[in-house]
C-alpha cells in the first residue's frame, strides 16, 4: 500500500467508501422493506361491513381484512371462509392469546405462507381484534424486484462514483506532481522557474513555501558565487605579492631597497594571507555550529572582555582605553564569544585615533546584556552600515574584512542583535545578548 501513488491511494479510498455504501444499502433495505409493510398493515382499520373478505389497495398492494369479536364471530360474518379451518383458527388462538396492542404473526395455509398484523382494541370493555394480511409470495414478489431495481440503479450509481473519484483523484495530485517534477529541478541546481500554483488550500501553501526556498536559493547561490569571486581576489592578490618579491630578490633584486625591507613585505603579505585564511575556516565552523548543538558552559563575559582587551591594547599602546564592565556571566561557547569580542576590538582599535571605550551593562528587565564599543576614529559613510556585516563588503580605505561578518554571525548564533553607528565624531558598535 505504501508504494501505491498518491492518485490511486485517494481513488482506492472514495471507492471504498462508495462500496461500503453500496453494501449497507443491500444488506439493510430488505429488513426496511419489510418493515414498510408492516407498519402499512398495523396503520389502516379493517373494514366493518361489505362483502368477504375485500380486498383493500393501500400504497399500492392488495390487502384483505376483517374483523374478530371477543365471542369469535367475524365481521364480516362470511370472512373466515376465505380460509381453511386451520388457519382461521390458528388466527383467532393468536388473537386470543395476543397481550400487546399490535402484533405481526406468520400462518401457513397449504403452500401459502400469509403475513398478517392483529390490532387489538377494548370496545365497551370487551377485546375486539382487527386483523390485516398479505399474502407472503406476492410481499417477497415486491421485495425482489425492489431490490434489482436497486441494485442496478446502486450500481449504475457506484461506477459513476468510480470515475468522479477518479477525476477528483487526479485533479487534487496534478499540483503535486507539479511540486514533484519542480522540486526536482530543484535538487539539479534548475531553479530560475518560478513554480506558479495558486490555490489556497495547504497545497497551494507547499506551492509558496517551496518557491519560497526557490529564491532563496537563487539569493544564496548568487551569494556564494559572490564571495568565491571575492575569496579569489583577495587571495590571489597576496599570493602574486609574495612570487613576485620572492622571484625579485632571487634575481637579485630588491624592490624595498634591501633584503631587510623586501623580506618584511613578503612576511605582511604572508601574515595578511594567514589571517584570510584562518577567518575563512572560522566562518565555516560557524556554519557548523549554527546547524550542530554545542556543549554550554558558564561564561564569564566582563573578565572574558577584559582579558582580551588587555592583550590587544599593546598592539596600539598609544591609544587610551576605557573600560566599563558590569559583571556578567552568559551561557554558550567560550570560544565564540571570544572571536566575536576579538573581532569588534580589532575593528575599533584600528580605525581608533586616541581613545576607545568598552561598556558592559545589564538589563535586568529585559534579561539582556549590552556590549558597547566606542571609537573617535573617523565616521563611515551611513548607506554602509547595513552592508559592513556581509562577506568581503568594502569598508573604511575600500578594505575587504570578514571581522564583522564573524561577529554578526556569532550574535546571530546566540539569537542577539548587533548595530553599528556614527556617535560622538566616532563609530559605536553595540551587541545585545539575551542572559
Amino acid at each position: 500500500m505504501k508504494k501505491l501513488s498518491l492518485t490511486v491511494k485517494i481513488w482506492l479510498a472514495i471507492s471504498a467508501v462508495a462500496l461500503a455504501l453500496y453494501l449497507i444499502v443491500l444488506l439493510f433495505m430488505p429488513h426496511l422493506i419489510r418493515n414498510y409493510f408492516t407498519d402499512a398493515l398495523m396503520g389502516r382499520p379493517a373494514p366493518s361491513d361489505g362483502p368477504p373478505p375485500s380486498y383493500l389497495s393501500i400504497r399500492g398492494f392488495n390487502i384483505r381484512g376483517f374483523t374478530i369479536l371477543e365471542d369469535g364471530t367475524t365481521v364480516p360474518q362470511q370472512a373466515g371462509k376465505a380460509f381453511s379451518d386451520s388457519l382461521f383458527q390458528q388466527i383467532k388462538n393468536n388473537a386470543a392469546s395476543q397481550q400487546v396492542p399490535r402484533q405481526r404473526h406468520e400462518s401457513a395455509d397449504g403452500q401459502n405462507h400469509i403475513r398478517y398484523v392483529i390490532h387489538k382494541e377494548m370496545v365497551y370493555g370487551k377485546p375486539l381484534y382487527q386483523v390485516m394480511f398479505l399474502d407472503k409470495a406476492e410481499e417477497d414478489r415486491f421485495v425482489s424486484n425492489l431490490l434489482l431495481n436497486i441494485a442496478v440503479y446502486a450500481s449504475i450509481a457506484l461506477l459513476m462514483s468510480w470515475f468522479a473519484s477518479l477525476f477528483i483523484a487526479r485533479y487534487l495530485t496534478r499540483p503535486l506532481v507539479q511540486i514533484q517534477h519542480h522540486v526536482k529541478r530543484i535538487a539539479n541546481r534548475d531553479w530560475h522557474d518560478p513554480l506558479d500554483i495558486k490555490q489556497g488550500d495547504e497545497i497551494g501553501q507547499l506551492a509558496d513555501s517551496i518557491e519560497t526556498m526557490r529564491r532563496q536559493l537563487i539569493k544564496q547561490d548568487e551569494a556564494q558565487q559572490t564571495v568565491l569571486q571575492n575569496i579569489s581576489h583577495e587571495l590571489k592578490t597576496p599570493v602574486m605579492v609574495i612570487r613576485s618579491y620572492a622571484q625579485a630578490i632571487n634575481d637579485g633584486i630588491f624592490p624595498r631597497g634591501d633584503l631587510t625591507g623586501s623580506v618584511k613585505v613578503i612576511d605582511e603579505e604572508g601574515e595578511r594571507l594567514e589571517k584570510l585564511v584562518k577567518q575563512l575556516l572560522y566562518l565555516n565552523r560557524l556554519d557548523y555550529l549554527a546547524t550542530h548543538k554545542t556543549v554550554q558552559q558558564t561564561v564569564s563575559l566582563d573578565e572574558l572582555i577584559a582579558g582580551i582587551a588587555q592583550r590587544m591594547n599593546l598592539q596600539r599602546p598609544e591609544i587610551q582605553l576605557h573600560l566599563a564592565l558590569q559583571p556578567v556571566t552568559v551561557e554558550g561557547d567560550k570560544d565564540t564569544l571570544r572571536v566575536m569580542i576579538e573581532n569588534l576590538l580589532d575593528n575599533h582599535l584600528r580605525h581608533a585615533a586616541a581613545h576607545l571605550e568598552i561598556k558592559l551593562d545589564v538589563n535586568g528587565a529585559s534579561n539582556e546584556c549590552a556590549l558597547y564599543f566606542w571609537n573617535d576614529g573617523s565616521q563611515i559613510d551611513p548607506q554602509f552600515f547595513q552592508d559592513l556585516s556581509q562577506p568581503f563588503q568594502k569598508g573604511r580605505g575600500g578594505k575587504f574584512g570578514l571581522g564583522l561578518t564573524i561577529a554578526h554571525r556569532i550574535v546571530t548564533m546566540y539569537r542577539g542583535r548587533i548595530s553599528l553607528q556614527n556617535e560622538r565624531d566616532g563609530v559605536s558598535s553595540t551587541v545585545i545578548l539575551p542572559l
